[in-house]
């Protein structure tokens, strides 16, 4: 180890970039830290950090002094200084895990655990001065880059449920997210809603100026100059083609590579520009002042560009660069589902059990984990499942609820967006018929509903999608998404929704 880092970290390997002789010439490889080519691994600096110096893989921070200027209670100015450059230095590094669609959100905050936890993570490393640490400490409080007491919860799996065959033979269905296959579409037409543009033409319309139509008054006298108006529809095959080139060219979305990747079978931009499956097939309805539009090449350039914009925006909108595979694969649960520890903010109300939701855990075989840490809207899911089950019990001949804890994640069958559904519900059947339900449910606080409506349709479209319903050679599964959040305020139209899809035909 000792010649590893030896190795690793030689003099090649380290820069100093307090020589300004050679500033210039370590400017480059300062730019281009973040390259896999990128030899340095060591920056020795003074202020360089507190000059803007944007690197996104520091990792380590080392204070090579001793001294401090705290005192009498007070957080000094240097030691102050040391916490803002320690919040410049903790930009995000941003990556994608299998589990994450957006690389820019920070994923394990609270699972200790994680072996990727380390991408993270920025290490601040000083002389072990008790004093030193509670005021740098102090001041990164102030500077509201840490929270003032953070605690750590344990979550765990319980050993009888660790014993069951659920969990030791038990699957549980996950979808995938995929690059979006776009070979189906190959004209305007083909998109899942039609354009704006193609429903109504896109409106231009001309602002100032006069025309030149002279109006008689009926005292003989002429007003000249009155403004027309009128509006008139031209279609796209009527502009000049280097009014259309000329807008393309000033929007890097049309530029062929962008375009064949959502219209695969697109063989040109000549094709794009001529085809009625494409532009040809549009028109632009101008508005205003009309005098001598055909030579007003200028407000046409403005109107195609603002076309353009216009389906740009309807295709991004419509098509996505993911989506999420109606096919459901399975994972032995046993792999998904593992033990945790949770870092809380003291002051989170997760940090503390609801102790009536506790009470049902701990006498609950159905509820797998020994805690939940959840939300008060989650701690209500609790006690209404227990009733609920207490009801239904003799139904099934195992009963068993799983939290997500950032354990797996489920992806949008439209645009391949993450969703990692709080709870997934197993059942088995008990009438003899081998029926195995695992029904995923999302408590949701009121005012996050319309907010997260999204998730809400998906757990609606898995139940209804009759790709999501399974049979295998031995075992059948069916799959659903209860569509409907729980919250305490809607509870009946919760448990209508769940027990109807629990009593639908089950045929595959």
């Amino acid at each position: 180890m000792a010649r590893r880092l030896q190795t690793a970290f030689h003099e090649d390997f380290c820069l100093s970039v307090n020589d300004d002789d050679t500033k210039e010439a370590n400017q480059k490889l300062l730019n281009t830290l973040e390259d896999a080519e990128n030899p340095i691994r060591a920056i020795f600096a003074v202020q360089k950090l507190n000059e803007g110096w944007d690197v996104l893989n520091l990792f380590d921070i080392v204070r090579c002094y001793e001294t401090r200027d705290s005192g009498r209670g007070k957080i000094g100015k240097t030691t102050m200084s040391e916490a803002q450059l320690i919040g410049r230095g903790a930009r995000y590094f941003p990556f994608k895990h299998s589990d994450i669609d957006d690389k820019y959100r920070r994923k394990f905050d609270k699972d200790l655990l994680h072996d990727l936890r380390v991408l993270e993570e920025l290490h601040y490393h000083s002389v072990n001065d008790s004093r030193y640490i509670s005021e740098i400490h102090a001041a990164l409080v102030e500077q509201g880059m840490m929270d003032e007491k953070i605690v750590t919860r344990e979550l765990k799996l319980k050993d009888e449920f660790k014993k069951t065959e659920l969990y030791q033979k038990g699957v549980i269905w996950v979808n995938e997210q995929v690059q979006r296959d776009n070979r189906d579409l190959k004209s305007f037409n083909d998109l899942p809603k039609k354009l704006s543009v193609k429903e109504k033409h896109h409106d231009h319309t001309i602002h100032g100026g006069t025309g030149g139509v002279d109006t008689v008054m009926g005292n003989g006298d002429t007003d000249e100059g009155t403004q027309n108006t009128d509006s008139e529809v031209v279609w796209i095959r009527d502009i000049e083609r280097n009014i259309i080139q000329s807008a393309i060219a000033r929007n890097p979305f049309f530029e062929f590579a962008s375009l064949k990747q959502y219209f695969p079978h697109l063989t040109s931009m000549h094709d794009f520009m001529t085809s009625e499956d494409f532009l040809r097939g549009l028109a632009i309805n101008f508005k205003g002042n009309l005098f001598d539009l055909d030579d007003n090449y200028e407000e046409k350039l403005h109107a195609c560009c603002d076309l353009l914009g216009k389906i740009e925006s309807d295709i991004r909108e419509q098509i996505t660069e993911y989506e999420g595979t109606k096919q459901f694969h399975e994972k032995r649960i046993n792999s998904i589902f593992v033990d945790k520890i949770l870092k809380l903010n003291a002051g989170n109300s997760r940090a503390d059990e609801d102790p009536e939701t506790k009470e049902i855990i701990q006498r609950s075989s159905w509820f797998a984990f020994n805690s939940l840490y959840g939300t008060s809207e989650e701690s209500g899911l609790i006690e209404w499942l227990n009733g609920w089950i207490q009801n239904s019990g003799a139904t099934y001949k195992d009963i068993y609820l799983l939290r997500n804890e950032r354990h797996f994640a489920i992806y949008n069958f439209s645009d391949g967006q993450a969703f990692e559904p709080d709870f997934v519900l197993f059942l088995c059947k008990q009438n003899g018929e081998l029926l195995n339900y695992q029904l995923f449910i999302e408590p949701k606080g009121k005012y996050l509903i319309k907010d997260q409506q999204w998730k809400e349709d998906f757990l609606k479209e898995i139940r209804t999608d009759r790709s999501s319903r399974f049979l295998t050679e031995n075992d059948k599964y069916r799959v659903i998404g209860v569509g409907c959040f729980y919250n305490q305020q809607r509870q009946n139209e919760f448990e209508e929704v769940l027990n109807a899809a629990l009593t639908e035909n089950t045929e595959i």
